[in-house]
This record gives structure tokens, C-alpha cells and sequence, in this order.
């Protein structure tokens, strides 16, 4: 894969750690430390998809993952 790749990622606090939750492709990791919390997901979404790390941009937003049924 080349080229641009934007990912939307849902982040909340949990146990004392940042959850990150990236919708599009159903993944998610968390951090101690949420000034790493950007690479941690470019990494997780690299390591998943192929997509090269600097080919990847996040927006990263508070909240909790919609879900539907609940």
C-alpha cells in the first residue's frame, strides 16, 4: 500500500491507562503514557494493515466506541 492513509481512533482512560480504539480496522491498544499515544497507533495499525508508519495519520478523539444493541 502507498500513499496517504487516515485513521479515525476513539481513546478513553481505563485501569489507569489510555485505551485506543481504532474503528476501521477493529483494533485497539493501550499506553501508560498518552504522550506516545500516536505512535503506539500508527505502530498498531502498521503492524496490521502493512501500511507504512509514516504513511499513517491519526485523529484522535475522547469518548467510548458507539455500539450498537446496548
Amino acid at each position: 500500500m502507498t500513499g496517504h492513509h487516515h485513521f479515525e481512533v476513539v481513546a478513553w482512560r481505563a485501569d489507569r491507562r489510555l485505551t485506543l480504539y481504532v474503528p476501521g480496522i477493529e483494533a485497539s491498544t493501550t499506553v501508560d503514557d498518552p504522550r506516545v499515544a500516536e505512535d503506539a497507533v500508527r505502530d498498531l495499525i502498521s503492524d496490521l494493515t502493512g501500511v507504512d508508519r509514516g504513511e499513517i495519520t491519526c485523529d484522535i478523539r475522547l469518548g467510548r466506541p458507539w455500539r450498537s444493541g446496548i
